[in-house]
């Protein structure tokens, strides 16, 4: 039986090892269990309202989700960890011929100097916030547990987490190329938003 909980800093060596499992070829994933960790817990300890949510079998985690104000989730770890990055990139001299990690180098490097609107002017002249825009940051599910029904779960909880946030509309990233985990989002509601014809991934779903 899946449960699911909350998660915090404790269960982020299990969070780690689950994230490199599924996603062997992401680049934080190459650079190793510690970048991983940091990530997840760079989302949970910044501003962004995240929350963690795990599905457990047997006691074990199975799967995981991490909503939150999507946009700026990667800019968090950067900022926060732009050290380490660096001296785990230092040790792994073959991950700068790889033109992945170079694209995701040039992303980072704009993250570390871009900060999220907090405000804007209203016509009368007054500031207010903007309304969070609420994201799945990531979700992943052991390989073991792949098509047991765990990452329907941890979407519904996803989703209904930016619900109770007060978030009319989530988004998520996907590799377009991906068709499997498309169809699965599509299955569930979401839809792709394309840009001038053309798709890059960015899905989005309707919570009224």
């Amino acid at each position: 039986m899946t449960t699911l909980r909350a998660l915090g800093r404790d269960d982020l060596p299990a969070v780690a090892a689950v994230h490199r499992a599924a996603f062997p070829r992401m680049v934080v994933s190459r650079i190793g269990a510690e970048a991983v960790r940091r990530y997840y817990e760079s989302l949970l300890s910044g501003s962004y309202e995240t929350a963690g949510l795990g599905a457990f079998q047997g006691g074990q985690l199975a799967g995981f989700c991490f909503v939150g104000v999507r946009h700026w989730s990667e800019g968090a770890f950067v900022r926060a960890h732009a050290a380490f990055i660096v001296w785990r990139l230092l040790a792994s001299p073959r991950l700068w011929v790889d033109p992945v990690v170079l694209r995701r180098l040039e992303l980072g490097l704009r993250l570390l100097f871009t900060r999220p609107p907090q405000t804007r002017e209203t016509e009368a002249g007054n500031c207010e916030t903007e309304p969070p825009s609420y994201g799945i940051q990531l979700i992943a599910v052991e390989p073991g547990w792949q098509g047991a029904g765990v990452g329907r779960r941890l979407m519904e909880a996803g989703e209904a987490h930016a619900r109770q946030r007060g978030s009319a509309r989530i988004e998520l990233s996907v590799e377009p190329s991906n068709v499997r985990a498309v169809g699965f989002y599509e299955r569930l509601g979401w839809r792709k938003l394309a840009a001038g014809g053309e798709w890059n991934g960015l899905m989005e779903k309707s919570l009224r």
